[in-house]
Order: C-alpha cells, then sequence, then structure tokens
C-alpha cells in the first residue's frame, strides 16, 4: 500500500520539477529569471527527460549546477529540475539531495511544500532510513498534508524503529475520532496498535484494540485473542463465559462443534432453556452438529434442550431471578421479560449487579431495542470482566 501511494507522491513531486523555463512556478516572482549560462543546459535538460534519456538529462543538470554565483532562483531551479529527472531515472541519491534544497530553499508553495515532502519521505522510507522518514513526514503534516497514507507511512517508521509508544500515541487518537463519529477504524490500524499495546503491557489499549477488531473485523482468532485477554484478568467471573458465547453468536462468529455444545450446555445450567434450544438448533441446521463421530450424544443434548425450554420448572438447577427473566425473552415474551429483570435489578441485593446489568442489555439486544441496549452496556462498570464484555456489546449493537 506505502509502495503504491509513494509512487503517486514521486509522480506529483516531478510535476513539481518539471516546469517550463519560460514560466517559473511555485513562490518565485515573475521578475525572476534564469542567465543564458543556466538556462541553457537546464533547457537541453528538459528536452533530454521528454525524450527519457535521463542520464544525459542529469549531465546537463550538472552543468547547471555547476556555474559559479547563482541565484537564489537559479538554484532552485537547478534542483527542481534535478528532482523530477533523478525521480525518473530510479537515482535516489540525486533526488535526495534535489528534494532537500528544495525544502530548505523557502520558495516552495504550500502544495508543493506537501508533494516534495511526500516523496523525500517516501525515498526515505524505501531506503529504510526511518529516522529521516519520520522528520520529512512529520514536515509534511504540518503543512496540512492530509493524506492518510502518509500517516501511516509516519506510524510504519515508528513501528520499524521499535518505538511502540510512539505508534500507540499516533494511531489510538486517530481510531477513537473514527469510532465516535461512527466509522469502522482500519483492520491493519487495530491490529498495529494492539501489538504494540501488547508489547508495551498496556492491558487496557489492547483489550480495547480487540473489542474494535471483534466489533469491526469478527473472526474467530481476534475473538480467542480477545477472549484469552479477558479470562486472564485478575479476578474474572466465570460465568460470563456464557455472555462471551452470546456475542460470538452474535456476531456470526460462533463456530464449530466444541462451541455449539459448550454455549448450549452453558445455557442450560444458567436456566435460558429456550436460548439452549436456539443455540443447539441452529447448529444442527448449520451442519456443524451431528454429522461426525459424537452425533448421538449432540442428538441427546439437543432433545434435552427441547424438554427444557418446554418445561422450565423441570431444571435441576435453581435460576436466578434475572436469568429467568432472560429466559422469557429468548421465550419470545420480550415485555415480560425485560419488566421481571428491570425490577430484580431495581430491588437491588445482587451479589453480581454489574453481570446483570450486562445481561439487561443483552436481553435489550435480542429484544431487538439496540438503542437502549447501548445505553445500558455503556452502564456496566464491573472489573470482573463484565465491563470489558459490556464495551464490545456496546460497540457491536450501535453499528
Amino acid at each position: 500500500m506505502i509502495q503504491h501511494w509513494w509512487k503517486r507522491a514521486a509522480f506529483a513531486a516531478a510535476l513539481v520539477g518539471g516546469c517550463t523555463l519560460a514560466a517559473p512556478f511555485g513562490a518565485a516572482s515573475a521578475a525572476e529569471s534564469l542567465r543564458p549560462d543556466v538556462a541553457r543546459p537546464l533547457g537541453a535538460a528538459q528536452d533530454l527527460y521528454r525524450a527519457h534519456k535521463y542520464s544525459e538529462a542529469l549531465g546537463k543538470i550538472a552543468q547547471a549546477a555547476a556555474v559559479p554565483n547563482k541565484t537564489a532562483y537559479e538554484a532552485y531551479m537547478v534542483e527542481a529540475t534535478r528532482g523530477a529527472v533523478a525521480m525518473a531515472a530510479g537515482n535516489t541519491g540525486e533526488a535526495i539531495q534535489a528534494y532537500e534544497a528544495m525544502l530548505g530553499s523557502g520558495r516552495l508553495s504550500r502544495d508543493d511544500e506537501q508533494r516534495t515532502s511526500a516523496t523525500l519521505a517516501g525515498i526515505y522510507f524505501q531506503q529504510r532510513n526511518y529516522p529521516q522518514a519520520i522528520k520529512i513526514a512529520q514536515r509534511y503534516l504540518k503543512a496540512g498534508g492530509g493524506d492518510p497514507e502518509m500517516r501511516s507511512l509516519l506510524v510504519q517508521s515508528y513501528y520499524q524503529l521499535n518505538d511502540c509508544q510512539a505508534v500507540v500515541n499516533q494511531l489510538k487518537p486517530g481510531i477513537d475520532a473514527q469510532v465516535r463519529a461512527g466509522r469502522a477504524p482500519d483492520e491493519a490500524q487495530l491490529q498495529l496498535l494492539g501489538t504494540c499495546a501488547q508489547k508495551l503491557k498496556d492491558g487496557a489499549t489492547y483489550r480495547d484494540s480487540l473489542v474494535k477488531l471483534v466489533a469491526y473485523h469478527p473472526n474467530p482468532a481476534y475473538w480467542d485473542q480477545l477472549v484469552t485477554s479477558i479470562r486472564s484478568k485478575p479476578g474474572y467471573l466465570s460465568s460470563l463465559d456464557l455472555d462471551i458465547y452470546r456475542l460470538r453468536r452474535a456476531t456470526g462468529t460462533l463456530t464449530g462443534v466444541d462451541a455449539y455444545m459448550e454455549m448450549t450446555q452453558l445455557a442450560l445450567v444458567a436456566g435460558t432453556a429456550a436460548e439452549a434450544k436456539q443455540v443447539i438448533d441452529q447448529g444442527f441446521s448449520s451442519g456443524v452438529l451431528g454429522k461426525d463421530a459424537g452425533a448421538e450424544r449432540e442428538k441427546r443434548l439437543q432433545a434435552l434442550a427441547a424438554k427444557r425450554a418446554q418445561t422450565p420448572a423441570d431444571n435441576p438447577n435453581p435460576v436466578a431471578p434475572i436469568d429467568a427473566g432472560m429466559n422469557l425473552v429468548f421465550a419470545g415474551q420480550a415485555k415480560q421479560g425485560l419488566a421481571a429483570m428491570e425490577a430484580v435489578i431495581a430491588k437491588g441485593g445482587l451479589e453480581h449487579p454489574d453481570e446483570a446489568r450486562l445481561r439487561l442489555g443483552e436481553a435489550y439486544y435480542f429484544a431487538g431495542d439496540k438503542a437502549r441496549a447501548v445505553q445500558i452496556f455503556r452502564s456496566v462498570q464491573g472489573s470482573d470482566g463484565s465491563a470489558d464484555i459490556a464495551r464490545l456489546w456496546a460497540a457491536v449493537a450501535a453499528k
């Protein structure tokens, strides 16, 4: 991507140098002119440039450069022509010399400064001179340049120097702004943010990057990383495993026999038998279950889920009131279920109030009221993993 962008920037910079001698460009005044000793070899260089005879053109530019006592304008025109020809010839050494001189001349317009600095930063990046690439890329941004590929070059340069703190500082504000604006952040940027946050042992930023990856670019690999990260937190509440599975199902990343079987079993234990039936039926209808050596066991679990869904009172385990309300939602009685859950939370005295609010948010989501679900998810503050899961739910529900 950066290489493709650099070629475009190089072409744009060549336009800066590919001037006609009769019509000076940029910040030059119309009263400025070239003496014949400078104009003749530069004119010949331009003719050779158009004929694709770049080596000969560079020779003519060298003649113009050798003229003594050049004016500032003459020196600038020599370097502008040199930059265009050197880039066309693939002579990055001379191109660097020319573009550095042009940037230091004070004669570039704002647009020409952006084009020239973009090309020079690209050359330095290609040569793996990352400190200089950073320096010139920062100049491009200060000049008002807004090409996102240029910012990507800056971030990649920091990363190549193993300056992960700078990478995080560059990426995080932009990614957060994209999310606030309702736009999906770039997947590669989120991956890089997560990698650097992990190297810095910045657990909060690492988990946040995974949350956004799962929300905006869901796939099983990101889920596995996120689940590992959340479960490894001190004080993680194991009953939240079911809530993680609910998220995976909602984002279409519930895959594999083990996932369907475990989610079904967890839902049965929690007392949401209507949910358990939906999950295992989905496993069969999708072709994941019922086709291998474990088919009989899977069918037995399906039968148990169907029985419990018909007669919830037969559950041998006591069902928490919040989960009983949740079961009503899955059973198609959303109004009654939501009212019951709201009443349980309002009464207070819950052992895990944040888990309860998380499940209330899930219930509103499954009932189709995503706006209310987002409000509730954003109110979850638990340090037991419930807040991490709620943040992810909020991102999913807000899409």
